[in-house]
This record gives structure tokens, sequence and C-alpha cells, in this order.
């Protein structure tokens, strides 16, 4: 009770200044004395506990730019580099090479420059030679069986190199690709010479090409080319002709730009159907779709059918097969 009285006193202290009427009623609840004690100031309360923390503020402006620090200490200089012993002695091992592999002769030589360079940017140069190779028969190569510089084994006539050549039919050219890649026949009689040694021949340039045909009446044509060359295997031995002249036509003329194609290596222009097996066997050639000309055919005296036998179609057609056929090539 004593409580009550004591909250409804505070509670009239606040308002006793505007009201009359709250003191009528604390004079009616309790006298005066009991009032004026609980309008007395108390004792000061305990301190209470932190409230949270509130929302941080948004963030301030940057300040204003400082002023640039001063320059640092220049560093000490560093020592300056040499080309030391070991380097010394590889540019003397260097120059001895180079005196041992230089030949006392005037012969021409194939030269490749090396250079080394030491700090101070100097350069010393040092010359290695190899002898040139000769990659074809040479113009003063006796007529026959003859072996390069590189150890192949070819047929020389009047400084032309024979790659091909049919005469009886003695050796089948129903060959697949690995056969006309390495070469295969007699190289006194039938043979091919293969297509990586045709393109090591005809590889550096400068080549022609001599395409010589008899049919069995004993008649000759023949059909000249200033440019030829075979590429890599890589580029699935693609022929490279141009420049005709002679007087059996220019048969080879579709097969410019031609890869090789075989039965088991399809390479013509032609999807669904194989050149090499179709024209009467299974022999390799430049086929497009077909083409006018297919000298590693099949040798028969008498056609068994459209484009069957060794065809030279600007000559003789496609029905009237030859009998002997010379390929050859000369490089300047």
């Amino acid at each position: 009770m004593r409580g009550l009285i004591l909250l409804f006193s505070l509670a009239c202290f606040v308002m006793m200044t505007y009201s009359q009427q709250c003191r009528q009623v604390l004079t009616t609840v309790c006298d005066d004395d009991v009032v004026k004690s609980s309008m007395q100031k108390g004792d000061k309360g305990d301190v209470g506990r932190s409230g949270k923390s509130g929302i941080p503020g948004a963030q301030g402006d940057p300040g204003a730019k400082g002023e640039p620090g001063g320059a640092g200490q220049k560093g000490m200089q560093g020592e300056s580099c040499a080309l030391g012993s070991l380097g010394t002695d590889i540019v003397t091992r260097l120059t001895k090479i180079e005196e041992l592999l230089t030949p006392p002769s005037t012969t021409t030589m194939a030269t490749t420059t090396v250079a080394t360079t030491t700090p101070s940017t100097a350069t010393s140069t040092v010359t290695t030679t190899t002898p040139s190779i000769i990659t074809s028969c040479s113009p003063s190569a006796s007529k026959g069986r003859n072996t390069l510089t590189s150890g192949v084994e070819v047929y020389c006539e009047d400084g032309w190199t024979i790659f091909q050549r049919r005469i009886d039919g003695s050796v089948s050219f129903e060959r697949r690709w690995a056969d006309y890649a390495n070469g295969f026949g007699q190289i006194d009689g039938e043979f091919w010479l293969g297509l990586d040694n045709i393109h090591e021949m005809t590889r550096g340039g400068g080549c022609r090409l001599k395409i010589e045909l008899w049919d069995f009446d004993g008649n000759q044509r023949h059909a000249d080319y200033s440019s030829f060359s075979i590429e890599s295997a890589e580029n699935l031995y693609r022929l490279r002709v141009s420049g005709y002249s002679g007087n059996a036509g220019d048969s080879m003329d579709l097969s410019n730009g031609r890869p090789f194609s075989t039965e088991d290596s399809d390479n013509d222009s032609w999807t669904g159907y194989n050149c090499a097996t179709n024209w009467g066997g299974s022999q390799g050639w430049w086929f497009v779709s077909c083409g006018h000309s297919y000298l590693n055919g099949v040798w028969m005296r008498q056609s068994s059918g459209w484009k069957h036998g060794i065809i030279w179609q600007h000559w003789k057609g496609y029905s009237e097969p030859l009998k002997e056929t010379k390929m050859k090539l000369r490089c300047d």
C-alpha cells in the first residue's frame, strides 16, 4: 500500500503545478508529512548496464593526399660480368673445329653459320661445311646403272634419271601404298624407283620431266615438262608438273596438284569410287576423277575394257593401251 501511494505521489508531483485537484487527492489519502516525505529527492541508484552498439554510420570522405616522400639513397653499382675461363674455352674449341672441318681443296660447299654472343655483344662466327649431295644423275654419268652419293641405285640415260619403266609386263604394278613409296622391280628392266626417292631428288627445285611412249606398232611419242616435283609423304606425294611441250599431247594436265592414290590409300576426288581399283587393276597414280593418263596401269596387249591398260588419252584414247613407257627426270 505504501508503494502504491509513493508511485501516485510521484505522478502528482509532476502535475501539481498545473493541477490543484491532484493536491486535494493527496490530502485525502495521506497527511501532509507523508506527501512531503515522498516528494523529497531519493538516493542515487546503481549504474545500469551498457546498451547495444548502434548501426555504424556511413564512411566519411577520404582525406587530402599527403606530400610525396623524399628520394631514397642510391644503391651501390654492381660488378661487371666477364666471359670467364669457360667461355674462352668454348670459343677456342669451336675455332679448332672450324680448322678441322675446313677442306684444303676449293670444292663448293654448303655453309652453315653459328653465332655466339659475349656479354660485350661481340659476335664470334664459326663456319661448318657440309659437302653438297647429288640426288640425281649428273650430266656426265655413264648410261646404265649408277649409285648416287645418297646411296640410291638408279638408271642414268644422257644425264636423265629414269624412275619408271614399262616394257613387257614382267613386273606387276598392282601394288599397295608402301611399295609405291619405297619402290619395286628390276633397275635394268621394269621398275618404279619409289615416291620417297623421287621426292628427295626433286625437292630442291629446278627439275624437268620427260615421258616417252610406244604403242604395239612401234610408234613413239614424247611429252616434256619444264617443271616437275613431288611433295613429301606428309602431303601424300602431291604432283607438281607444268610447262608441257612435245607430240603426245598433255595427258598429265589433270594430274597436276593431285595427291598419289592406291588401292589402300584412296586420295582421288571421287567419293565412294576408287580410281586405282576401277581402272582395270590396283595400280597407283595421281588421280583426280580419274584423269587422262595411267602409265602404271595393267600391262596388256588389248584392252579388256574402257580405261583398262596403260593409258595416254591424248594420243591413244581410253581404249587402246600402250606397250612401253619411260618416265625420267633431270635437275639442273
